[in-house]
């Protein structure tokens, strides 16, 4: 599951923890406020026919962010890894599993259609990529998201301050909903479906303050960059 999740990382807006109004610490004027809002949608599809298991790692976000002052920016991506392995094939003399007959990865800027609850989600898309071998590939997927748990809210609250550098100051609040998911794949003459093994919905609301020292330059801690 870390390859699945590192597609999901590669997706989403890399963000700080964050939390708060600014302190009389922070007395300096705010050189840029940040408002964040991502939704991420997570499926691993694992499906054995015969000899040959398929797992399908997908993650589809949509994404908005705007400065103050400054316009707002949309964003949406989705991203699959299609792997194909033989099972009744094993690597004994390397002492390892079974090899990868097929594996090719794909993503395209179509965003997560997805309700404010997280009751539901979907995404359909082409996705050009290429195979193992480096070969031009593109994955026709299609996934839906329904909500069956409960929605889960959590907050963070982040005062920090960077010795030199300045302060940040954010507040996010993070929804999440257990959710079961179909996903389809056809690509390079392969093809997959069913109900994913895992799945999940997220939601990230986020406000953040960034309030350099005089001077400093390249201080941008609300999108992981502080200087």
């Amino acid at each position: 599951m870390k390859r699945a999740r590192a597609i999901g990382s590669a997706v989403a807006i890399s963000v700080v923890a964050a939390g708060l109004t600014a302190s009389p610490a922070a007395a300096a004027q705010p050189r840029i406020y940040h408002t964040i809002k991502a939704a991420n949608g997570f499926a691993f599809l694992d499906e054995t026919r015969g000899c040959e298991r398929t797992e399908v790692f997908v993650s589809s976000s949509r994404a908005m962010y705007a400065a103050q002052p400054g316009p707002v920016v949309k964003q949406g991506f989705t991203d699959a890894l299609v792997r194909v392995t033989d099972l009744c094939a094993l690597r004994a003399a390397a002492g390892g599993g079974p090899p990868v007959v097929f594996e090719a990865e794909g993503r395209a800027m179509v965003p997560l259609t997805v309700d404010a609850r997280l009751t539901r989600a979907s995404v359909e898309a082409d996705l050009p990529g290429a195979d193992g071998a480096g070969n031009p590939v593109t994955i026709h997927l299609a996934t839906n998201w329904t909500g069956t748990g409960a929605l889960e809210h959590t907050s963070v609250h982040n005062h920090v301050l960077v010795p030199g550098t300045g302060v940040v100051n954010a507040n996010d609040n993070n929804l999440r909903r257990e959710v079961t998911a179909r996903v389809s794949v056809t690509g390079a003459d392969r093809a997959a479906s069913g109900t994913a093994a895992e799945a999940s919905l997220e939601l990230v609301k986020s406000m953040c303050i960034e309030v350099p020292r005089p001077g400093v330059e390249g201080f941008y801690p609300c999108f992981g960059f502080p200087g």
